[in-house]
Formats: structure tokens, C-alpha cells, sequence
């Protein structure tokens, strides 16, 4: 992970705006900038970044962890143990001791989505002006370089692999959760060949029927699958934290008329979306581009999403491809293409697909069946 490159850049950013520190709460932003992720954000952690270094705070508990993984120039670590209590036990002093000695124009970046309010009414009890780095985060994560690109290539790989499981296992009987998990156990099995020493996860869901499938995001529980039912299934892959997305709707049974058309409109409007992808295109016209096809079906009202999102070391990052989004396509962003449509009564019909921009198109990651004749089991 070139994170020196990072840091420069960011440093760039802050000569540009008089910035004297930059002080960074979001885990993911964190991430980008040390190649620290850890299980659970339960105790504070900050990365704080100036003109000259780049430091790491840390509960004790992560200790080892952040001196085996992450990238900093200076680690502090805070305790939560009476024996290392006379060493520090508030990540707020610790905070103190970096931003204390600076000397400058009292300006220090951070960003006002993930900040906690009482750390930001402590730095400005401490005369510091506060900038919001948020679009400069989210600028700098949307372009990945060719290492993080290579990820997202084997993360989706993963994804599309355990897809696949999934529908080759697909029957009547089956529970959700069993079909899910038959997609995990198959990507646990087959991770170690291609990617072995790396930290591999997955997750997903896979809703059936046509009253749970109308709802986008929901667990997969234990309902068992019944002949006729629509199905989406979603695999998400995180390779050495970067994620791959692949979603497939399918049927147990032939499906209906009306299905079959919803189903095919989706389709047509994935497509429609992925011809237009390029570098130098708004993103809302990909948006427009799917949506138009939808509309004109007569099921506007039913496609109650946005076409797609960026995708990353998160899953769902910014920027999106949304109506309303103004942002130019840069080659090097990675994103889904998903339109949905969802229909109470009939069911909910979505493919996911994650690309990389080009400068005059798009590669595909994912590689599954996408056709209805080929979804139906």
C-alpha cells in the first residue's frame, strides 16, 4: 500500500489551505492513510497527519496490531490497565501532546460527518478553526491507484465465484441462510489457492419471495425457498479491505409473465447504463440512462434507488450515481451498476455488477450468468 503517496497528496492539499494539521476519525480514511482496519471501532482511535509526520493513536489493545500492519511515522498508545495508567489512559491528552507544540495559523482539517461533536467543541475550546476535509477525502479515495485496483479485480472475482456457488446449489427447501452460506463456504475454499496470507471476508443476503425481495437490503433468515419464488442473491468480498460486489436475480421455477418482463426492463436498464460509462461523463446522466428505461416501462415510481455507487475499501462510498449528482467519471474510479426495481405483489428484480472507468468505457469485474434463461432453476 503506497501510502507515502497518499500522505503527499494530502499534504499537497493541506500547504494549498494554509492547513497546520489534519486530524482523521473516519475508519476508512484511516485506513487509506496507514493500512490500519481493525474489527471494531468500539475505543477511539485518530490518525493525525502535519507538514512533517504522520501519527497513529491507539488503545492498548491494538498495540501489537498497529505495529505489525499499519504505516506512521510516531505510534501513542492510550491504556485501559492499571499497570501501563501512569503512561496515558485518555486519547484526548494524547491528542493534546501532538496538536500542543505545532505552531501556525490554528488551523486543523477534519472531517464533519464522522467527527464526534465533543472532540470538535474540544478543539475549538482550544482556539483551533476547524476546516471540513470531507469532498478532499472523498476526492482523493474516488481515483484508485493500480494496487488498489488490482484488489478490487480479485475481491469481485471472489464475489462472482461464490455467486456462482450459490445458484449451482439452489433448490427448493433450501433455507436463505443455507444458500448463503454455501456461497461463503465455497469462497473460504477456494481464497486460500489464489490469494493465500491475505485477510479475506465475506457477507451477503438473499432474500426470496416476492414479499422479501422487494425490500433491498434485508438479513437473509430462515425461510425456506419454494417453488416459483424470485430470489436476489448478493455477495459481497472484502480482499485485504477492499470490497467486490456481485448480485444476481434468479427464480426457483418458471417465472411469471410479469416477472419475466420487470426482470428483462431491469436488465435493459443496467445495460443501458453500463453503454454510457466512460471517463468525462456526469454521473448522473449513467443514472438518467438507466432510470429513463425504467420510466418509460411505466415503473418509475418502483426504482427507488440510485443506479449505483462508488465502491472501495467501503462498500458504499461516495460518489454515487444519482440523479443529482454533478461529479465528471475519472478513469481509475471503481463503482456497481445496480438499478433495481421493486413491485409489491410481483417482486424485486437487481443485478450488481462492479466496473472499473475507463477512458473510453468500462472494465467489468464481475463475471456471472445475467440473462433469465440462464437464472432459472
Amino acid at each position: 500500500m503506497n501510502t507515502t503517496k497518499r500522505l503527499n497528496k494530502l499534504k499537497t492539499y493541506m500547504e494549498k489551505e494554509n492547513v497546520e494539521a489534519v486530524l482523521v476519525t473516519d475508519p476508512y480514511n484511516q485506513c487509506y492513510l496507514t493500512g490500519f482496519e481493525i474489527i471494531t471501532y468500539s475505543r477511539p482511535i485518530f490518525t493525525i497527519v502535519t507538514k512533517h509526520e504522520s501519527i497513529l493513536i491507539v488503545p492498548g489493545l491494538e498495540e501489537q496490531h498497529a505495529k505489525a500492519t499499519a504505516v506512521y511515522d510516531r505510534l501513542l498508545v492510550y491504556y485501559e490497565h492499571p499497570e501501563k495508567a501512569e503512561e496515558s489512559i485518555d486519547p484526548m491528552q494524547l491528542i493534546e501532546r501532538c496538536l500542543g507544540p505545532l505552531n501556525g495559523n490554528k488551523k486543523i482539517g477534519i472531517e464533519f460527518l464522522s467527527m464526534p461533536f465533543g472532540l470538535a467543541s474540544y478543539l475549538q475550546a482550544k482556539n483551533w478553526e476547524l476546516l471540513d476535509i470531507t469532498a478532499e477525502m472523498i476526492h482523493q479515495r474516488s481515483v484508485k491507484d493500480d494496487q488498489e485496483l488490482e484488489k478490487l479485480r480479485n475481491s469481485s472475482l471472489l464475489a462472482s465465484y461464490s455467486i456462482q456457488a450459490s445458484l449451482q446449489a439452489l433448490k427448493v427447501g433450501m433455507t436463505e441462510l443455507e444458500i448463503e452460506s454455501i456461497g461463503s463456504q465455497a469462497l473460504y475454499q477456494e481464497a486460500p489457492k489464489l490469494f493465500p496470507n491475505s485477510a479475506v471476508m465475506t457477507r451477503g443476503m438473499c432474500p426470496s419471495g416476492i414479499e422479501r425481495t422487494v425490500m433491498p437490503h434485508v438479513f437473509s433468515n430462515l425461510k425456506k425457498v419454494e417453488a416459483g419464488d424470485v430470489l436476489i442473491i448478493t455477495r459481497i468480498s472484502s480482499l485485504d479491505g477492499y470490497k467486490g460486489e456481485c448480485e444476481r436475480t434468479c427464480f426457483v421455477g418458471e417465472p411469471t409473465e410479469k416477472q419475466r418482463e420487470l426482470f428483462n426492463i431491469m436488465l435493459k436498464a443496467q445495460h443501458a447504463a453500463l453503454q454510457i460509462i466512460k471517463a468525462g461523463v456526469k454521473a448522473s446522466k449513467i443514472d438518467a440512462a438507466a432510470r429513463s428505461v425504467i420510466h418509460e416501462a411505466g415503473y418509475g415510481k418502483f426504482a427507488i434507488h440510485g443506479v449505483g455507487h462508488s465502491i472501495g475499501l467501503s462498500l458504499h462510498e461516495a460518489p454515487y450515481f444519482r440523479f443529482d449528482e454533478d461529479f465528471i467519471l475519472q478513469e481509475g474510479m471503481a463503482f456497481t451498476v445496480e438499478p433495481g426495481i421493486y413491485v409489491p405483489g410481483i417482486g424485486g428484480f437487481r443485478h450488481s455488477d462492479t466496473i472499473i472507468v475507463t477512458k473510453d468505457g468500462y472494465e467489468m469485474l464481475t463475471n456471472c450468468p445475467r440473462s433469465i434463461d440462464e437464472l432459472i432453476f
